[in-house]
């Protein structure tokens, strides 16, 4: 015999859970546009994307609650022309070395300790540095990051030093004076 109350109280917290069903029918139309982009709008092609739709959208409520966070507007502001600037002065200097006969590259891993709090801030750092021409943040651990460097790992460590700061003032995260 099934427990009907049990059954309502999931059906209670389900539906609570989707932002008292406006979350659920924003993640499905979300996710199904998302689709649709991937597949170059062909209908045709939705189908086999019908599973992985619904999943999208039933399982972030499930996902649990994150630490909260937010930026800081002044700091984006701050951020965004210097990640900017660094993004093409990598990139001129990566379309300058492999269009040299003689390729002077000196690829170098650094292994990068944070001076950020555990947390979004670090991830984020991460990701951007992997949007800058010639880095790759391979490894996230949580007392280093391990960078691939395309050229000239050593003069580009102020670089990171900046961005860093800059991500801890967008996320106002206290950064500590010695790398953890």
């Amino acid at each position: 015999m099934v427990d009907n109350t049990s059954f309502k109280s999931r059906i209670k917290r389900f539906w609570l859970l989707q932002g008292n069903g406006a979350g659920l029918p924003v993640r499905l139309a979300s996710a199904a546009l998302i689709w649709w982009i991937l597949m170059d709008g062909a209908w045709h092609d939705m189908l086999p994307g019908i599973p992985v739709i619904l999943l999208v959208a039933l399982v972030p409520p499930y996902l649990g609650q994150a630490s909260s966070w937010r930026w800081s507007f002044p700091a984006l502001l701050r951020i965004v022309p210097v990640f900017l600037w660094f993004s093409v002065r990598s990139g001129v200097q990566v379309a300058y070395l492999s269009m040299r006969r003689l390729r002077l590259l000196t690829p170098e891993v650094v292994e990068y300790s944070w001076r950020l709090p555990p947390g979004p801030a670090r991830l984020f750092l991460a990701s951007i540095i992997n949007l800058i021409p010639g880095t790759l943040s391979l490894q996230i651990r949580d007392e280093a990051l391990n960078i691939h460097f395309l050229h000239d790992a050593r003069g580009s460590m102020p670089s990171v030093l900046v961005l860093e700061e800059l991500v801890g003032d967008l996320f106002r995260v206290p950064m500590s004076e010695v790398p953890q």
